[in-house]
């Protein structure tokens, strides 16, 4: 090939100035205008298409109208990457991690805390429930984008105190805060019927024995009262990490849920920021709003 000439040479040094100078000045106004990111975002999703998000603490396909799980990962490279790890050393340090045991992600969305838990080497094998179908159909390919499609089950129904059906009523712009019984969002308008199940009775059919278990995962935007009866006496056999809103509960649901809970675990901690030191149990019933809370 021959050699460029030295107007060759200047042409393409002054096209690459051009270009990084455009680029320097354009994105801090385009992406960093909101409005005009979510335009952008929302005419991708309005055509089908998807984002992938090549990470290092995993890949991930996610939809671009998503306004939290999907924007964390798309911006910030990780969702709530740190509560899990923590959650994860803190029960291996109390030496409460059966070897190879089972995740279970109990309201999974799109697979973040599964493929975290799984790529951690503290798992054998997961469990991960999500009723919505779109969610539960990236959830698949997120496993399968992860090497993990024969390690982990997806079981696409939704987790509460019995079994039949239920309308999960959608929200227009976080994939994760779909949520049966009351509308998560003013301006939604869309629902889907959701198969039912118990914990319990679905682990037993998958032929998932109770001290195999390493650690639940909770997050089922308010479903967590009746999630907890599903769990019949797994409940205190087995650490539960949960989405804690006791905001989210009528006066009564609260005080059931709390008690069951001091009945059967002696220690709280809360996941997030700092290292947080363990807590008795009575330690729930001081936490006002939305906590991720790991008990044991």
């Amino acid at each position: 090939m021959p050699e460029k000439s030295a107007f060759q040479a200047m042409r393409g040094a002054t096209g690459r100035l051009r270009r990084s100078l455009r680029q320097r000045m354009l994105t801090p106004v385009m992406l960093g205008v909101r409005s005009f990111r979510e335009a952008v975002l929302n005419a991708l999703a309005a055509r089908g298409h998807l984002v992938y998000c090549r990470l290092p603490q995993g890949n991930f396909f996610v939809d671009p109208s998503d306004r939290v799980i999907g924007s964390w990962l798309m911006w910030h490279g990780r969702w709530q990457r740190e509560e899990i790890e923590q959650a994860i050393a803190q029960l291996a340090q109390a030496g409460r991690l059966p070897a190879g045991g089972v995740f279970v992600d109990a309201g999974a969305n799109i697979g973040t805390q599964t493929v975290y838990a799984m790529r951690s080497g503290h798992f054998g094998r997961a469990v991960a429930f999500e009723p919505e179908p779109r969610n539960a159909e990236l959830l698949r390919m997120n496993v399968a984008a992860n090497g993990m499609g024969d390690r982990v089950a997806v079981v696409e129904k939704a987790l509460g105190a019995t079994s039949g059906t239920a309308t999960l009523h959608l929200h227009p712009r976080n994939k994760g805060a779909h949520a049966i019984g009351a509308a998560p969002s003013l301006d939604g308008t869309e629902s889907v019927s959701v198969p039912l199940t118990r914990l319990d009775t679905e682990l037993a059919v998958l032929g998932i024995a109770p001290e195999t278990i390493g650690l639940i995962w909770i997050d089922v935007e308010g479903a967590e009262v009746d999630l907890l009866r599903g769990l019949g006496d797994l409940v205190g056999r087995v650490p539960l990490a949960i989405e804690y809103g006791p905001e989210r509960f009528s006066s009564a649901e609260g005080e059931a849920f709390r008690a069951s809970l001091h009945a059967h675990y002696t220690t709280l901690r809360r996941l997030g920021p700092g290292d947080a030191q363990a807590e008795p149990i009575a330690a729930l019933d001081r936490i006002t709003s939305i906590t991720d809370i790991l008990l044991y």
